[in-house]
């Protein structure tokens, strides 16, 4: 496991074949139309079996590392995320790593770092942080959302198509159900805007 800070985990990503726009965003240059979303359950033991899914959709033996790129990992109240900061530093801590979060925002893994990898995405999940994991392969990337909304992205549709058949069970949509939730109370925010002018 290598850790590794932003300005690096964007390089990183180039490499990948990814584009990194404003605010670190991630995608591919058809992005908006190969992506479906899956919402994040809150059961620890849920979040566990998602994040093997996630790592294992092929097969555990195609298993080949990624980036785990963390992004707003300060969400929420302190005393309610530092247990995952704490877990998160002791594991890097581990590999010999004393940087802290602040310093260095993401990891690198093997392909035989997959426990490691476990660990670190059932954590992201669980305190809804926003974080990017990229495979080493595979040409797709996860952008974990902090309203538990997990997009999935892939470079083609054929990937897509295998990704959205893997996950079935975990209910996949084409948009994401906050956004979709939030439009009527945009509308009628802008009507009465309208109506007020």
């Amino acid at each position: 496991m290598k850790t590794i800070t932003s300005a690096e985990a964007r390089k990183w990503c180039l490499q990948a074949g990814l584009q990194v726009g404003r605010y670190d965003l991630l995608r591919y240059r058809q992005s908006k139309k190969h992506l479906f979303f899956v919402r994040a359950p809150e059961e620890h033991r849920l979040i566990t079996a998602l994040s093997y899914h996630i790592l294992t959709f092929r097969g555990a033996v195609s298993f080949s590392g990624g980036l785990l790129w963390l992004k707003r990992w300060s969400i929420g109240s302190p005393q309610m995320v530092r247990p995952g900061w704490l877990i998160l530093e002791s594991i890097r801590r581990a590999h010999g790593e004393l940087r802290s979060l602040e310093a260095a925002n993401a990891q690198v893994f093997r392909d035989d770092e997959f426990v490691e990898l476990h660990a670190f995405l059932n954590q992201a999940i669980a305190f809804g942080w926003v974080t990017d994991y990229v495979p080493s392969t595979g040409r797709f990337f996860l952008h974990f959302k902090d309203n538990r909304q997990i997009c999935f992205a892939a470079k083609s549709p054929t990937t897509l198509g295998e990704l959205r058949t893997s996950f079935q069970k975990w209910n996949p949509t084409d948009k994401d159900p906050m956004v979709e939730k939030m439009a009527p109370i945009e509308r009628s925010r802008n009507r009465l805007s309208r109506q007020a002018k």
